[in-house]
């Protein structure tokens, strides 16, 4: 946690995490999904627009994780997506000691579609949004890639709070 009190650290962890996995996967492994599922690729994508989308938004102070790019290189090319987690890496290092500010969110909300729905929330709850959402797509990278995902140990795709059970139920 930094003084500013956004919670940083364990975005930037869970992205240190995906590079990890970058390095470790084929591009194979990477970009080709098994039957009927997402690939690894696909899912890791998801998980970086969402950071671009809060760091772009935060000059603005609107964040629209609906506006994403969708960028099919970034589910093909482990190199491009290994280069965007650094620019989030180092968009993240950038705001240590930022004040915590309110921020406008818009995401999709009706099924069959509708107005825009803008809430009001802070930088450091979206930044808590994104570390939960991000691990939530690295555990099903997880199920994805066992063989691979071991290696990396096993805090990967787990939440901080689950690890901190687990060490209370190891004393």
């Amino acid at each position: 946690m930094n003084p500013a009190g956004l919670p940083l650290d364990g975005n930037a962890s869970v992205l240190r995490q995906g590079e990890a996995l970058l390095e470790l996967l084929s591009d194979s492994d990477y970009a080709e999904g098994l039957a009927g599922a997402a690939s690894v690729g696909a899912q890791y994508r998801h998980v970086l627009e969402h950071y671009q989308a809060f760091l772009l938004g935060l000059g603005s102070g609107r964040i629209d994780y609906d506006a994403r790019a969708r960028e099919a290189r970034l589910e093909r090319s482990r190199e491009a997506a290994l280069a965007v987690t650094r620019e989030c890496l180092a968009g993240l290092e950038a705001l240590r000691g930022a004040a915590e500010r309110p921020l406008e969110v818009q995401m999709e909300t009706a099924i069959a579609g509708g107005p825009p729905d803008w809430r009001a929330s802070s930088a450091g709850r979206e930044l808590q949004f994104l570390l939960s959402h991000t691990l939530h797509h690295y555990a099903l990278i997880r199920l994805l890639l066992p063989a691979v995902t071991l290696r990396l140990g096993a805090d990967f795709g787990v939440a901080p709070s689950t690890l901190s059970h687990r060490r209370k139920g190891e004393r």
